[in-house]
């Protein structure tokens, strides 16, 4: 898949297999973006706190902006990967959807897996919108105060720097008092409930089992909605965490609050170092039309990725109308087009671009289909 992020200092000249991996899902990999002072002073009002980086977030949205981002195709996806510790982060740009964690979740799985990771287990929460967090904060900090001075007094400065602090303080005290707090998903607005629905529907569609964690609260100055983590059975640290940012929009000098979601993907010292020069080549475009076509979709994206058969797709796209311009530029041979009854029967039409002769192909087989045709 041909990189789009404008500006040649950001083209990549060597791909390693995460960045080949996320190509399928169609994340384009760039650079890291570099931080600068003026990141940090961007986000001094958010707490260092591990797995949730706002300081990277701040250099990305400079970034889209120096760099003109905007003028790309959105939904936008990327991926960059920082060296120490060996980390992964990718970014979907502009989509209000669930679609954008769920894209995220499947990437970040796939990659992993592909690193040799077993049992890996999905836990989600939701904090929902500013206005849901305002309101989780003052029952949280009524839920502290029953406890007063039954608390130690280093439980008690803790608690004071921040209630959220309940969760994420390794103080054995406060982690006995976190497994009753109140759960954040029970003061979510209705359109954050909305929201938080969707993504389940789109990870239940996708046959990705999870948990519900109360605990994953993010970092209240900048996180906000669906917060998700994955992490190894039995493992004590997440292995990829991610959350909205959309509140850091504005704060780096864009006109207006947009979607913003990511996930960052910690592989430390066991990252596999293959690479290659060129990312695969597309050779189909897949055209997707509904909620339930998008499910089908993105699950085949890793069937497909699994039979080293890469298609060029634009998944945040809706209409037919803003796909085929996409598929009329990448001059491809044949269209794979799945809409709501294809996706219900578990179908998939296949249309020749040049004769218009079209097959209809069980999904389960399409990998085959594909690979018999001769272009």
């Amino acid at each position: 898949m041909e990189t789009r992020a404008p500006g040649q200092s950001f083209k990549l000249l060597q791909f390693d297999k995460p960045l080949v991996i996320a190509s399928y899902f169609g994340f384009t990999p760039i650079t890291a973006p570099k931080l600068t002072p003026d990141d940090a002073e961007v986000v001094s009002h958010c707490r260092k706190l591990p797995y949730y980086d706002a300081l990277d977030k701040a250099a990305l949205l400079r970034t889209y902006i120096e760099r003109d981002f905007a003028s790309m195709p959105h939904p936008l996806a990327l991926i960059y990967k920082s060296k120490k510790p060996l980390t992964y982060t990718l970014h979907y740009i502009g989509s209000p959807s669930g679609i954008a964690e769920a894209a995220l979740i499947r990437t970040a799985l796939s990659i992993l897996t592909d690193q040799g990771w077993k049992n890996l287990r999905l836990e989600l929460n939701s904090i929902g919108d500013k206005d849901s967090l305002t309101f989780y904060e003052r029952e949280l900090l009524q839920y502290v105060k029953k406890f007063g001075t039954s608390l130690s007094e280093k439980a008690r400065l803790i608690l004071k720097e921040d209630a959220f602090n309940l969760f994420h303080s390794d103080d054995e005290e406060l982690k006995r008092l976190s497994t009753s707090a109140p759960a954040s998903l029970s003061y979510l607005s209705p359109q954050s409930r909305a929201h938080f629905k969707e993504v389940l529907e789109f990870i239940e569609g996708l046959g990705i089992e999870f948990d519900i964690s109360p605990a994953l609260v993010g970092e209240k100055n900048h996180s906000s909605h669906t917060i998700f983590g994955i992490r190894a059975a039995g493992a004590r640290d997440l292995l990829a965490t991610g959350y909205h940012y959309s509140r850091l929009s504005k704060r780096v000098g864009l006109e207006k609050e947009f979607p913003l979601v990511s996930i960052s993907i910690f592989l430390g010292d066991k990252g596999k170092t293959r690479v290659y020069k060129e990312l695969p080549k597309p050779k189909f475009y897949l055209v997707q039309l509904g909620r339930e076509a998008k499910i089908r979709t993105l699950g085949l994206l890793e069937e497909l990725r699994q039979q080293h058969i890469c298609v060029q797709h634009f998944l945040g796209k809706d209409k037919l109308s803003a796909q085929l311009p996409d598929a009329d530029a990448l001059s491809a041979s044949h269209l794979i087009i799945i809409g709501h009854k294809e996706a219900l029967d578990g179908t998939a039409t296949v249309r020749n671009v040049s004769t218009r002769a079209q097959d209809t192909i069980p999904l389960i087989l399409l990998p085959q289909y594909l690979k018999k045709i001769n272009l």
